[in-house]
C-alpha cells in the first residue's frame, strides 16, 4: 500500500512539473522604442507576438498599455503552438520623451509579462537650437553669424515674418511656405550698441492664406554682451528682465509684470516705440502689452511704465520654450533697451522622483514602501487625477506625510505622497508603472470607454525578484 501511495504521489508531482514546464508564453520583445512623432499625431504601430511554446492552453485575460501608449490585440486563448498579435502605438501629445509599459496578464506562472515602451513627441515646427549665446563682442563690430534651423515636421508652414529684437540681425534662405519635412536656415549676427548684457529674441510667425492674424509663432532667446564702448546709458529699465514663474497648461490667471523706464539724463527723452516679440499659440500671444504710459517725450528724471500680461492658452503652450522680449526704442545712444521675458513651463502635475527602483526583493515577500511626491503646478483648485492604475508586481499603499489615495485631488500649490510596494512573484528583473490621468485633460468618458489618454503620464517602477 505504501509503495502504491508513493507511486501515485510521484506521478502527481511529475504531472504538475510537466504542466509547469509545458505552460509557457513567449513574448517577441521585452521593449519597444517608437522614436519620435509629431505632436497632434501618433506613431506607426509596432507589433508584439505572443506565442504559446508549451503544451497547455494559455489564457490571456487582459492586456493594457500605460502612459501615452495605446494597444489593440486579438489575444484570447492560445492553444499549443498558436500565437496572437498585440499592436502598440505611441499616442502621447506631451512634448519630450515619454515611457510606459504594456502589461500582459495570463494564466502562466510568470504572469504578468511586462514590455517596456518608450518614445518622444516633437513640435510640428521647431527652432534648433532654441537659443544662441554670442559671448562678448566689441561695441560697434559684428559677431560671426550663428545658425538656427527652422524645421517643419508638420503640414505646410506659411512664413509670415522673421523678426529680431535688440542688437541682432538675420539673413535666411527660408521660402514663403516651408513644406512638410523641409528645413531652412536663419543666420543671426550680434552687433552690440553698448557695453554690458544685450538680450534679444528671434521670432518666426506663420499665417495661413486668408487669415489676417498670425496663427502661430516660435521664438529663440539670444544673449550676448558688448565691451569697449564709450556711450553710457542715460536711461534705466527696471526690472531688467521679467520671469513669470511656474506656468502650466490650463492655468486660468493672467499674471502681469510692470517694467519701469526712467530718464536719468538732464534732457528730455523721446520714446519712439514699445513692442513685444512673443511665442504665439492658436493666435494667442504668450506675452502682450496690457498698458503703457511710455510714448512721446519723457522729461528729465521722469518715469513711465509698461504692464506686460502673460496670456494662458487652453489649447497648450507654444511648442518651444517661452522666450520673449520687450523692446523700447528711444533717443538714448544705447537704444534699444530690451528686457527678456521668460516663463518656467511645467507639466500640470510633477512627480519627485520620476521613477522608483526597489532593488532585489525575495520572491513572495513585499518590499518596504517607496514614496514619490505628486505636486500640483496649476494655478487653480479642483484639479483631480482619475483613478491611479498600477501595473506589474507593484501595488499602491498609503505612505508618506499626506497619502494621495486612489483618486487624488488638489488645490493650488498642494501635493500628496504616493506609496508603492514591490512583491515579486518570480526571479529576475520586473518593470511596471503608475499611470496618472489628469482631469480635465482627459475626461471621465475617456477612461470609461477604455480609450487611452494622450496626456497620461507615468512614474516608472523597477525591481528584481530573488
Amino acid at each position: 500500500m505504501l509503495v502504491r501511495i508513493l507511486n501515485i504521489s510521484l506521478v502527481a508531482v511529475a504531472l504538475l512539473a510537466y504542466e509547469a514546464v509545458a505552460q509557457q508564453l513567449t513574448v517577441s520583445a521585452i521593449s519597444l522604442n517608437f522614436g519620435s512623432h509629431v505632436s497632434g499625431g501618433f506613431s506607426s504601430a509596432q507589433n508584439l507576438t505572443l506565442s504559446n511554446s508549451g503544451n497547455v492552453d494559455v489564457v490571456v485575460s487582459s492586456i493594457s498599455a500605460s502612459g501615452g501608449f495605446s494597444q489593440s490585440n486579438n489575444c484570447t486563448t492560445l492553444h499549443s503552438g498558436q500565437s496572437c498579435t498585440v499592436s502598440v502605438t505611441h499616442i502621447s501629445a506631451l512634448l519630450g520623451p515619454g515611457s510606459g509599459v504594456v502589461t500582459i496578464a495570463d494564466n502562466t506562472d510568470l504572469s504578468p509579462h511586462i514590455v517596456n515602451v518608450m518614445g518622444s513627441v516633437v513640435a510640428p515646427v521647431r527652432l534648433m537650437p532654441a537659443s544662441l549665446n554670442f559671448g562678448s563682442i566689441a561695441v560697434g563690430t559684428a559677431s560671426p553669424a550663428k545658425s538656427i534651423d527652422l524645421v517643419n515636421q508638420g503640414p505646410g508652414f506659411g512664413i509670415r515674418a522673421i523678426r529680431m529684437s535688440g542688437d541682432y540681425s538675420q539673413t535666411n534662405n527660408c521660402p514663403a511656405t516651408l513644406a512638410s519635412g523641409q528645413s531652412c536656415t536663419i543666420r543671426v549676427s550680434f552687433h552690440p550698441g553698448a557695453n554690458g548684457s544685450r538680450a534679444g529674441v528671434l521670432s518666426v510667425t506663420s499665417m495661413d492664406p486668408g487669415q489676417t492674424i498670425p496663427l502661430s509663432g516660435f521664438t529663440a532667446a539670444l544673449t550676448g554682451s558688448g565691451f569697449g564702448g564709450t556711450a553710457s546709458p542715460q536711461v534705466s529699465v527696471q526690472p531688467a528682465s521679467a520671469n513669470f514663474g511656474n506656468k502650466s497648461e490650463f492655468d486660468i490667471f493672467k499674471p502681469a509684470k510692470t517694467i519701469t523706464l526712467t530718464n536719468n539724463s538732464t534732457s528730455s527723452l523721446t520714446v519712439q516705440s514699445v513692442s513685444i516679440l512673443s511665442p504665439i499659440n492658436s493666435g494667442v500671444l504668450f506675452y502682450s502689452i496690457g498698458s503703457s504710459s511710455c510714448a512721446g517725450m519723457l522729461a528729465p528724471g521722469a518715469q513711465c511704465t509698461i504692464k506686460i500680461v502673460h496670456n494662458p492658452s487652453d489649447s497648450g503652450f507654444a511648442p518651444q520654450g517661452a522666450a520673449g522680449s520687450l523692446m523700447i526704442v528711444d533717443s538714448d545712444p544705447t537704444s534699444p533697451q530690451v528686457a527678456p521675458l521668460s516663463t518656467n513651463l511645467l507639466p500640470e502635475v510633477r512627480f519627485m522622483p520620476p521613477s522608483l527602483s526597489f532593488g532585489s526583493v525575495p520572491v513572495g515577500t513585499s518590499s518596504a514602501p517607496l514614496v514619490a511626491t505628486v505636486t500640483n503646478n496649476m494655478d487653480r483648485s479642483g484639479i483631480s487625477l482619475l483613478r491611479l492604475v498600477v501595473s506589474g508586481d507593484f501595488s499602491l499603499v498609503n505612505a508618506g506625510t499626506t497619502p494621495c489615495g486612489s483618486s487624488p485631488s488638489f488645490n493650488v500649490g498642494t501635493s500628496c505622497t504616493l506609496g508603492v510596494v514591490f512583491t515579486p512573484h518570480a526571479t529576475g528583473p520586473v518593470s511596471g508603472a503608475v499611470t496618472f490621468t489628469l482631469y480635465p485633460e482627459c475626461d471621465v468618458e475617456t477612461t470609461l470607454n477604455h480609450v487611452p489618454c494622450p496626456d497620461a503620464q507615468v512614474v516608472n517602477l523597477s525591481g528584481s525578484g530573488q
